[in-house]
Parts: C-alpha cells; sequence; structure tokens
C-alpha cells in the first residue's frame, strides 16, 4: 500500500509537472510568438509596427542630417552619339569636340591624357584677371625686370617696353590676341603682386571649376613639367571664359588697338592669331561647298614639348561648339584639324 501510494504520488506528480511545463510553454509562446509570426508574415501583407515615437524623430532627424549632398557635376557626359576621333588624315595627339549648350562630348580623341598646354594656359590668366580687376583702366608700368627674361626666353611679346603705362585692357587684349607673355606679366603683377601669387589664384580657380587634370605653375604657359592639363579640362576653361562677358568678347575679338604711350604714340595694332590663322578656311558639314559653321575665336599655343595647340569656338546658328587639339606638326596643320573634326563630328545640316 505505501508503495503503491509512493508510486501513484510520485505518478501524480509527474503530470502535474508536465502540466506545468505545457503551461509554461504556452505561456512562452504567447509572450513570444507575435515576434515570429511577425517575421514569417508574407510579403505584401500590411503589419503594424510600434515604435518609440521620440526615438523614430531622432532617428529619422540624424539620417537627414547625415544625408550627404548631391555632388555638383563637372565633367560633361559622352553625347548619344558620341564617336571617337579617327586619326586617319589628322596630326594631333589629343581632341575633343565639345557642345556646350547641351555640356555632352560630341566626339574625342585621349582628351582626358595629360598634355602640355602651352599658351592655351592664358585663358585661365584671362579669366583670372578679369574676375580680379577693378577697373579696365586701371595701370601697369612695366619695369626691366620684366621684359629681359622675356627677351631671354624669346617669349611672345605684343612690344610693350620698360618704363611704359599700360591698362589692364591692353594687357588683356595683348594676352590673347598675340599671346603676348608681356601682357600676362603686366597682369600677374598688377593683380597678385607677382606671378607666383597670382599662379596661386589660378589654381584657386581650378579648383573652384572642379577639374582634376590642370596645374599650372606661370601665367603664360612656358613650359615645366609640372605645368599641365587635358584638353578636356582647356574645354571647359573655354566654356568658363565664354560665360565672362568680357572675357567673351576678347576671345572673339578678331583685331584690337592699345591706348597711345609715349613709347607707341599710334599704339600697338593686335591682330588676333587664331582669326588669321583660319582666314580662308570654313566648315562644311554636308560637302555642298559652303559654309555651314564658323569659328568665331579661340586661343592657340606652342612649345617643343606641347605642339601646336589650339583651342577654337565655333558658332552655328545661336549654338556653341568648342573644339580642343593638341601637338599637332604645325600652327596650320592644328587648324586642318580640327577644321576636319568639325566637318565629320558636328551634326549634320538637313
Amino acid at each position: 500500500m505505501i508503495k503503491r501510494n509512493e508510486k501513484g504520488g510520485a505518478v501524480l506528480a509527474a503530470i502535474l509537472v508536465t502540466l506545468l511545463i505545457a503551461a509554461a510553454g504556452t505561456t512562452a509562446l504567447f509572450v513570444t510568438g507575435q515576434k515570429a509570426i511577425a517575421d514569417t508574415k508574407p510579403a505584401g501583407t500590411s503589419q503594424q509596427v510600434i515604435t518609440d515615437s521620440s526615438s523614430s524623430k531622432s532617428d529619422s532627424d540624424s539620417s537627414s542630417a547625415e544625408k550627404p549632398e548631391e555632388e555638383k557635376k563637372v565633367y560633361p557626359e559622352k553625347a548619344e552619339g558620341y564617336e571617337n576621333i579617327s586619326t586617319k588624315g589628322l596630326t594631333c595627339k589629343s581632341g575633343i569636340l565639345y557642345d556646350v549648350d547641351n555640356n555632352d562630348i560630341m566626339a574625342g580623341l585621349n582628351y582626358d591624357k595629360k598634355i602640355y598646354p602651352a599658351s592655351l594656359t592664358k585663358m585661365l590668366t584671362l579669366l583670372v584677371a578679369v574676375e580680379n580687376i577693378d577697373s579696365l583702366d586701371k595701370t601697369y608700368t612695366f619695369k626691366s625686370k620684366d621684359i629681359d627674361p622675356l627677351i631671354e626666353d624669346n617669349a611672345s611679346r605684343a612690344g610693350f617696353e620698360a618704363g611704359e603705362k599700360v591698362t589692364m585692357k591692353d594687357l588683356l587684349y595683348s594676352s590673347i590676341l598675340v599671346s603676348g607673355a608681356d601682357g600676362t606679366v603686366g597682369l600677374a603683377n598688377s593683380v597678385a603682386g607677382s606671378e607666383k601669387a597670382f599662379v596661386k589664384l589660378m589654381n584657386d580657380k581650378i579648383k573652384e571649376l572642379g577639374l582634376t587634370g590642370t596645374e599650372f605653375v606661370n601665367a603664360s604657359g612656358l613650359h615645366s613639367k609640372n605645368h599641365y592639363s587635358t584638353a578636356q579640362d582647356i574645354a571647359l576653361i573655354t566654356k568658363a571664359c565664354l560665360e565672362n562677358t568680357t572675357c567673351k568678347k576678347i576671345l572673339t575679338a578678331g583685331s584690337y588697338t592699345t591706348s597711345k604711350t609715349k613709347l607707341h604714340p599710334k599704339g600697338i595694332e593686335l591682330t588676333s592669331i587664331v582669326i588669321s590663322r583660319i582666314n580662308g578656311y570654313f566648315i562644311d558639314t554636308n560637302g555642298d561647298n559652303k559654309a555651314d559653321a564658323k569659328i568665331v575665336g579661340g586661343k592657340t599655343g606652342f612649345t617643343d614639348e606641347a605642339g601646336y595647340t589650339l583651342s577654337t569656338i565655333c558658332k552655328r546658328g545661336n549654338h556653341y561648339y568648342i573644339c580642343v587639339t593638341t601637338k599637332s606638326k604645325s600652327d596650320l596643320k592644328a587648324v586642318e584639324d580640327q577644321i576636319a573634326i568639325y566637318e565629320k563630328y558636328l551634326p549634320k545640316v538637313k
């Protein structure tokens, strides 16, 4: 009897323990089951999520504050009909045809590769000077230390002489139209006190424009291995000049006469090198022997290391294009390279 009672009590105890475990399991299911069900709920069904509203707001604000601003687009993209520039019949080693108004590259050849720009540099000199000059009538008086090194370096000059007082306007036009290094020296000294200080302004402008393939060490483009750019960057510098009214007027001028001085009583007559070189050429895109577009200005450059560099501004109707070529074999070949690029890769006239 006692044994049977002990056995029966054990069985009863076991049953009670089993019931307690089952109850505990059921309770646990009620407590934890919501998450398990939510995790396996079919996609597309609605489910309510309960969150701490203050925590949610804080997380949202933090996420919004930390979201980076969209990067400003600097470099153009290839146009839908972009083509690689064929080198057949060309002498240039890099080039780009840029649609200014649509910010598209229409055709290209090594356009993002390092090049030596030579006097194409002076377009940035023009832009920086114009942006930092208070008055075009302000004057600068040349010194022997300005002129003598240019003569020794056989640099191109407009013809200003030591002791001559020249206006900023004269310096700007002389720097571009005849690629006068005397003009760039006068601008650099007048604007920044020295060429070194002016070059810092130039490189600051390069950063402002967002250009990553360019660095300059002088204002004129005299050769240095540390003075470089790309055809694409030069096109964008040309575009920046076009967007400045004064720079655009100078880059597209055919001629200019400097102010009268004691050393030059009649002034100095300046004729655009670009306009002179393209005289007699025209752009015919559809083969009817008629001009479809016109080169209206630009800038030339040359050093032994750079070869013949050229940036031109082309206008068709009210639409602007820019072509940059580098390392052509001669000054006329540079023009012919560009004419060929314009004729082949500009949109055809219907």
